[in-house]
């Protein structure tokens, strides 16, 4: 790819012009300027500079031209910046492109990927009966088209001896997840499936997740989904996020579905600004550790408001309940679209678009939704107040607003029939004892965000999910009782204990969050425990080293004994822990 095409592109795109499509800006002399879009702010301190065709923000030095913007927006890599304002300002790349030979590696791995979805579509043309299943689920020829819905043949090696006859090699192929290796032998991971392709924001086709097709007998998943490749992270992108941005920014709102059929009915219907969690994972921080962005972050960006609309059943819920947990504490506005029980988005759009129409426009907040499940299920004060605290308070806790929090207790008191001021007591209560949501001063509740992209709290949170969800799995118990005996001797023996008090609340969604993420392979789970203990390990005593570093800066005359000895342990494990990674 000559980057020649570079200048040429940003000759025909003006940067306002460019910048303006994602956030609001304002003229401010020969300049313009806005909120900035990479961290919270009132007071706009982002500069566009029309003259040096760049930016900057003064408040956390974000800086760069359209790439570099659109790069950091939309979270993808340079060649999909160049790809999507290549397609704004009308210059064809495959001008520029030279030799498949001279392409990089990773560039290699994309075409592989965009050469699996043209095989998987000809093998889709092929079978009628694929087809017929999904016009029957309502589809249209048109969607089936649009989202490039494929085919994989029930063989063990059509797609691989596929994209092998086309130059790629085993390993490239391996690398995007298509086949797996078993006993010096190797077979395609998707067959016997209806394919979906889930792409990054630039388009590019990223991964698959493949329902299970004319196989009734068989005992493999219905949904299977590609793994974690270089080219695809669960947690950095949403199904369907490429369709629909750009109605999510038009339209101030994202819907969110759990299933591919759920998006692409809803597409039909005409919410574009729709997208889904298959095939993918919501994430509980904006950014990964290597500052990109993630999936529920991205969504922010577009738009602060979202609306939860999956199935009405019981995971449905447990999983619109994890996800609004997350997005509220982005500081989202989090509604939820309230589907009859026992039927998904697809269903109810087959038959009547217009029945989804106005449950999208009947959703209501995410503490309306609880409240009346609440009242619904028992008109006893005294379990509608128990279940108020342990369903209600740790949503309330991660909302920031004091004018919001009391509007919600005059809304829990006024429909549970609970007192007011009972409840506002309880919730102090709450926040005292759990105290990762908030602090309480002056009789005044404050509320303060729970530090979501921190690394030990992603850690603990996904260590706290599999110990609940394998708690039967003796192998795993005995690993995590070692580890727990480290962090005692460390920490003293009521820290482990703290710790659990503070994620106690939250262990049914922690534990959903972990088997769906694993996805029921126990296997997986073996071999990421072991290095998943290490990293909370490490991240513990890194914080305690912190602290005792500081401890001992504080110390006005000779350093105390105690303290040097303390930091000279924490650096060797520390570094023992670095060390059996080498």
């Amino acid at each position: 790819m000559s980057l020649s095409v570079v200048p040429t592109i940003k000759e025909r795109l003006n940067i306002v012009d460019v910048l303006s499509s994602y956030i609001t800006v304002e003229g401010s002399g020969k300049n313009f300027k806005a909120r900035c879009p990479f961290h919270n702010e009132k007071t706009p301190s982002f500069y566009i500079s029309p003259e040096r065709n760049s930016y900057y923000c003064f408040g956390c030095g974000a800086r760069g031209d359209i790439f570099s913007f659109v790069e950091h927006f939309e979270g993808t890599d340079f060649k999909g910046a160049l790809k999507m304002l290549a397609l704004r300002a009308g210059v064809p790349l495959e001008d520029f492109r030279n030799s498949k030979e001279d392409r990089d590696e990773k560039e290699r791995l994309y075409d592989c990927m965009e050469e699996a979805t043209k095989y998987f579509q000809a093998e889709f043309l092929k079978n009628s009966e694929a087809r017929m299943y999904l016009l029957n689920r309502g589809v249209s020829d048109e969607s089936i088209k649009n989202f490039r819905i494929g085919f994989a043949p029930h063989e063990w090696r059509s797609v691989s001896d596929y994209l092998l006859k086309k130059g790629f090699t085993k390993t490239e192929i391996e690398n995007i997840g298509l086949i797996k290796n078993k006993e010096n032998s190797f077979y395609d991971r998707f067959r016997g499936r209806i394919m979906f392709p889930i792409s990054d924001s630039s388009g590019r086709v990223i991964a698959f997740s493949g329902r299970i097709f004319g196989r009734p007998d068989d005992e493999e998943a219905k949904y299977l989904n590609s793994p974690d490749t270089t080219l695809f992270n669960k947690s950095n992108v949403l199904f369907g996020i490429d369709r629909a941005k750009t109605a999510i920014r038009t339209r101030g709102y994202s819907i969110i579905v759990e299933g591919q059929l759920d998006l692409v009915l809803s597409h039909q219907a005409g919410f574009t600004n729709t997208v889904a969690t298959s095939g993918t994972a919501l994430a509980d921080a904006t950014e990964t550790n290597d500052a990109r962005i993630n999936n529920l972050g991205l969504l922010r960006r577009l738009s602060q408001n979202i609306i939860f609309a999956f199935d009405g059943d019981g995971a449905g819920i447990r999983a619109c309940g994890r996800g609004a947990m997350i997005a509220l504490g982005f500081d989202m506005q989090v509604k939820v679209a309230i589907l009859p029980e026992g039927e998904d988005p697809a269903d109810i759009i087959k038959k009547d678009s217009e029945v989804w129409k106005n449950i999208i426009k009947n959703s209501v907040n995410i503490i309306t939704f609880y409240v009346r499940r609440i009242c619904d299920e028992t008109g006893d004060l005294r379990i509608r107040g128990r279940k108020i605290r342990e369903v209600v308070f740790p949503y309330l806790a991660m909302v920031k607003s004091s004018i919001e929090l009391d509007a919600y207790m005059q809304e829990i008191a006024s429909n549970t029939g609970l007192g007011q001021q009972a409840i506002f007591s309880d919730f102090q209560d709450f926040l005292k004892v759990n105290k990762t949501f908030s602090e309480v001063k002056e009789d005044k509740v404050k509320v303060i965000k729970s530090v979501v992209d921190s690394r030990k709290d992603v850690l603990l949170k996904r260590l706290f999910g599999i110990l609940n969800w394998q708690k039967n799995n003796i192998e795993i118990s005995k690993q995590i009782e070692v580890f727990r005996e480290k962090i005692d001797e460390v920490f003293g023996e009521s820290y482990w204990g703290e710790l659990e008090n503070i994620h106690t609340p939250y262990i049914e969604s922690l534990s959903f969050e972990a088997e769906m993420w694993y996805g029921g392979k126990i296997d997986t789970l073996s071999r990421d425990i072991v290095e998943l203990l290490l990293n909370t390990e490490e991240e513990l005593l890194k914080e305690r080293l912190i602290v005792v570093s500081d401890n001992m800066n504080r110390s006005d005359n000779s350093l105390p004994k105690d303290l040097i000895e303390e930091y000279q342990i924490l650096t060797q494990k520390i570094q023992h822990i670095k060390n059996s990674r080498l």
